[in-house]
């Protein structure tokens, strides 16, 4: 048995901070590599008195430039990097992190904790077992943590671009930042009398975090919004469930989207820009008590069926102004999915007028 305490979860943090540290140290000594190349590439090309100037200019900025940086407003991105910035925002996120632990220890699990286990049993050998994860919600919880991944990335992302750091720089801290809470969130659930540390619950999770860099990367994904709907068409988990109820568990009325807008792909054409197409995915109302984890209910792990959807979508992105505020509110808006007419393809297909 795996002794987890709070030793080890600031053992975590520390690696974490030292991580940080590192690779900020790492880009820095990349920029001088690079500036030697360049003065070295120089020399034959320029005098000795052009290029103390452009030493000059790296190591001691302009006072104009220093005052132009000064007028930036406090809630707008640093044009260049700012390290008070980027040092509060990652000091503030390693401070959230660790309150996050110490709050959900004491609160969540004060009075049912049990000791450091795996969701396939109690040894580190378990660490890739499948255990509760091959029936659990019938895989649709993996969504979740994705979701949750690719929002988290989403608000440290812009945290981090909001000291001066380059979009793509951006991203990727937002992905080591948004791996961080869910690797937490695993580290609470080891704790849990109910469930355990997934190893796969954390993957989906990363893999969330990382989703944005992956879409800054590829034409394709840049076409692609992940988002998600719920509704409470059915009440059957909140009057069964024995501890309190939250609806990110409620596993029957959620549903994921995958919507694609094909003006983003190819503006070339004549598609609308405000409109996608949607798919979507979830579990239909035969999951019953499986997920909900009690004793009395093990015999219906692994009942239920998946549903599919098929819906227009709408691109808020093409449809509001193209005003920096709008584009704000739009980026919020297409986390969720609009309610529209929808296929659904499922054990009872049918169509619906209007479905979220």
């Amino acid at each position: 048995m795996i002794k987890f305490s709070k030793k080890y979860f600031l053992f975590f943090i520390s690696i974490l901070s030292c991580a940080i540290c590192s690779a900020q140290k790492f880009e820095l000594y990349s920029s001088d590599s690079i500036y030697e190349n360049i003065n070295d590439s120089l020399k034959d090309s320029i005098n000795y008195n052009t290029q103390l100037e452009i030493a000059h200019s790296k190591t001691f900025p302009l006072d104009s430039t220093l005052a132009k940086k000064s007028k930036i407003p406090f809630f707008k991105y640093d044009t260049t990097f700012n390290k008070l910035r980027f040092y509060t925002v990652a000091g503030t996120t390693l401070i959230s992190l660790a309150s996050s632990y110490v709050y959900v220890n004491n609160a969540w699990w004060a009075y049912s904790k049990t000791s450091f286990h795996f969701d396939g049993g109690p040894n580190l050998s378990n660490i890739f077992d499948l255990g509760n994860d091959a029936v659990y919600a019938k895989g649709l919880d993996k969504f979740g943590h994705f979701f949750g991944g690719r929002i988290s990335c989403d608000f440290f992302s812009n945290c981090v671009r909001w000291s001066g750091k380059s979009e793509k720089k951006s991203l990727l801290w937002g992905g080591i930042f948004g791996s961080a809470i869910e690797a937490i969130i695993e580290i609470k659930d080891g704790f849990s009398p109910n469930w355990g540390f997934s190893i796969y619950d954390l993957m989906a999770g990363s893999l969330g975090s990382f989703y944005p860099y992956f879409q800054y990367k590829s034409k394709f994904l840049k076409s692609v919004d992940i988002k998600f709907s719920y509704y409470k068409r059915n009440n059957y988990y909140f009057k069964n469930i024995g501890y309190t109820s939250d609806f990110q568990d409620d596993y029957m009325n959620q549903t994921y989207w995958f919507t694609f807008n094909p003006n983003r792909f190819n503006s070339n054409n004549n598609w609308p820009k405000w409109l996608g197409i949607s798919l979507g995915f979830g579990v239909d109302d035969r999951l019953n008590n499986y997920y909900i984890g009690t004793a009395p209910y093990y015999a219906d792990h692994g009942k239920g069926g998946y549903e599919f959807f098929i819906a227009p979508d709408i691109d808020f992105k093409g449809l509001l102004p193209k005003k920096p505020f709008w584009q704000s509110v739009a980026h919020i808006l297409n986390f969720i999915k609009v309610p529209a007419p929808t296929l659904r393809l499922s054990y009872q297909s049918k169509i619906f007028p209007i479905y979220f």
